[in-house]
């Protein structure tokens, strides 16, 4: 079975039977960032990998982050230098493995008189912060006048306002990331699939040896068998270890984060913000196509994992943070578009308050020899999976060898050399030109190619093979996005498509609204759908839907 064939939900009952007759090296719970940078760490240095998701790859916190591959500047108030420095140096090693998707974007940091944050302190913070991070030149701290700051956006809370410091972060699609990584995974030689339950935990001697799982798709039970077990679930780190009948050592405290996105006409900024609040924590405001998403909260929940809701507390809260700094805007609820929740999987620190808790990754070994990952950052999985993959090789008593995830660029990302921001925008001019006697528009064949990057070219081709039968260029287009997320990204629904490949239910409600109806047929043509199926795909996803809508 070739790379296409075992990434694709067509072959998903093959892939099944397959994965239920192979004895693997490591078995990997949890299809979010961490899961998946795991089993490509893992198949890279030779290990026979599986990773089974229960839901949708991506669908939990690894798809509802701020959405930026970030070096952490607020760890600086903390003496973190040792943190810091590393998830600066990461964000690099990222874009270049990742450049479609991983791209530096300017943040300014306003500075107010009496605010939180002081001139001299940031000037310094951030110098440190660059020098740590191994920033390049063109990308380093500047100072913004006051007034300068002012004629660009006249809408800022002017009253004591100094100026403000410009650094840059990498703006990021969380969920496409996740993508991209299980796919270079999966051309490394692993197996992952989703939407796949574990059911109960068989051990030899006192060891995990197997795991019975529940096919949700295909209604069937099967056993996998594994030298070693990852539990990489994140916020169910707990659930799934308490399923298996299995103790964690530590207590997870997850915490909720809530971005609201805005159309961009009402928050006309066209570089990134983060700024301070009155209860002394950092909000960003970040444009994103056509629209502008503020993030994020930080406050204890308690409820059901899979549905962190929006509440009214976390509405008036960013919407009051915002209109605060940004006083000529004065944003109400009727603003907010669409909005998204997310959980972190912190370990319990007693006496803190959520946002003191550290962000930093630890390891737990269950008395059967299973090994749980959680807390870590978004930026950090690379690392977080290096020790991971380090410790497996350990527990399997195998010779030590060496990650080379640090130069090894993710699906989509497959340049000779990864280039500038400045290349990468004249490469999609060089593919936009073999694409365009299809007609589509500059503007949606580029969306396209940040969205996939190298891997357009089979778009492309699809695109060119159903030319003479498809007369509307857009839904050419779409059509053959459907069928590559479904036959290259194991997408199996709507809300796969919608929401963890594409990100549409955020920054593009009102196009899923119209392309719903064409891409429910597609998929149906796809995956088999009849009539009443097709029906109660469209009516689970208009009710997933609603979790995004304010």
């Amino acid at each position: 079975m070739d790379t296409f064939q075992r990434f694709s939900t067509i072959q998903r009952k093959a892939l099944v039977a397959q994965m239920a007759g192979i004895h693997f090296d490591i078995v990997v719970f949890g299809g979010g960032i961490t899961g998946a940078g795991i089993a490509l760490d893992a198949a890279d240095r030779g290990l026979l990998v599986a990773l089974f998701e229960n839901n949708d790859f991506a669908s939990g916190t690894s798809s509802r982050s701020t959405k930026l591959v970030h070096g952490g500047l607020r760890y600086l108030e903390k003496l973190q230098f040792r943190f810091v420095a590393q998830l600066g140096k990461e964000r690099k090693i990222l874009h270049d493995n990742a450049t479609h998707n991983v791209i530096p974007v300017p943040v300014l940091l306003p500075i107010v008189k009496g605010g939180q944050l002081k001139r001299s302190l940031s000037w310094m913070g951030l110098l440190i912060y660059d020098w740590l991070a191994g920033v390049k030149k063109e990308y380093r701290t500047q100072w913004i006048p006051k007034q300068e700051l002012l004629n660009k956006y006249p809408f800022m809370n002017s009253a004591g306002l100094k100026g403000a410091y410009r650094y840059y972060e990498y703006k990021t699609n969380d969920g496409r990331l996740v993508i991209e990584t299980l796919k270079k995974a999966v051309d490394e030689g692993a197996l992952a699939i989703n939407f796949c339950q574990p059911l109960e935990l068989m051990c030899t001697q006192g060891r995990a040896s197997g795991i019975k799982i529940h096919d949700l798709i295909q209604k069937q039970e099967f056993v996998v068998k594994a030298k070693c077990f990852i539990n990489a679930t994140g916020p169910w780190c707990s659930e799934f270890m308490l399923k298996l009948d299995e103790g964690i050592s530590k207590k997870l405290f997850p915490t909720k984060g809530v971005h609201l996105v805005v159309s961009h006409k009402r928050f006309p900024i066209s570089e990134a913000f983060y700024f301070d609040t009155q209860d002394r924590r950092m909000i960003f405001a970040i444009p994103r196509q056509q629209h502008v998403y503020i993030g994020t909260t930080d406050t204890p929940f308690i409820g059901d994992l899979r549905h962190p809701r929006l509440e009214k507390s976390d509405l008036i809260y960013l919407l009051e943070s915002v209109n605060e700094k940004f006083k000529g805007l004065q944003l109400t609820d009727a603003d907010v578009v669409s909005c998204w929740s997310g959980l972190r999987p912190l370990i319990q620190e007693v006496g803190k308050k959520p946002s003191e808790i550290s962000r930093k990754e630890e390891l737990f070994v269950s008395r059967s020899g299973i090994i749980s990952i959680t807390g870590g950052k978004l930026t950090g999985y690379r690392l977080m999976a290096k020790t991971t993959v380090d410790l497996i090789f350990k527990q399997l008593h195998l010779p030590r060898k060496a990650c080379n995830t640090h130069q090894i660029r993710v699906s989509g990302s497959q340049w000779q050399n990864p280039p500038e921001m400045k290349k990468l925008v004249e490469i999609a001019d060089q593919y936009f030109d073999f694409a365009k006697q299809t007609g589509i528009s500059v503007a949606s064949f580029k969306k396209l190619f940040y969205r996939y990057g190298t891997n357009i070219d089979v778009i492309t081709e699809k695109a060119y093979e159903w030319l003479r039968t498809e007369l509307d260029a857009e839904k050419l287009w779409l059509k053959a996005e459907v069928w590559y997320s479904v036959t290259h990204e194991m997408t199996a629904d709507l809300s796969g498509f919608f929401i963890y490949r594409t990100e549409m239910v955020l920054f593009e409600p009102q196009q899923v609204t119209e392309q719903l109806p064409f891409v429910a047929g597609c998929m149906a043509g796809l995956l088999q759908w009849d009539s009443d199926e097709t029906d109660k795909q469209i009516n689970q996803f208009q009710e997933h839907w609603k979790e995004y809508q304010r």
